[in-house]
């Protein structure tokens, strides 16, 4: 996590966590410390989700975000995105 939020992109995930898992809060994220096991954790108590579940969400997140990192200049300026997370 502390790649993905020294270039920028930590909020987007939380963003895109929040949208599949309502009842997150930057509380939530905070608490978790940066650690994918205790977010987790604080996910499966809010939401009553499976760990597995929230674990391959989580990763397909990240999977997606760290792509998303690596395009080209061009294709991230000219608005494409990659597939979009439903």
């Amino acid at each position: 996590m502390a790649d993905l939020e020294t270039e920028g992109r930590f909020d987007r995930i939380k963003g895109r966590a929040r949208a599949m898992w309502g009842d997150l809060t930057d509380d939530d994220f905070d608490k978790a410390q940066g650690n994918t096991e205790n977010l987790i954790g604080r996910i499966k108590e809010k939401t009553g989700a499976a760990s597995e579940d929230i674990r391959r969400k989580l990763n397909e997140l990240f999977a997606e975000e760290e792509g998303r990192g690596k395009q080209p200049q061009e294709t991230r300026e000219s608005g494409e995105t990659g597939s979009e997370y439903h």
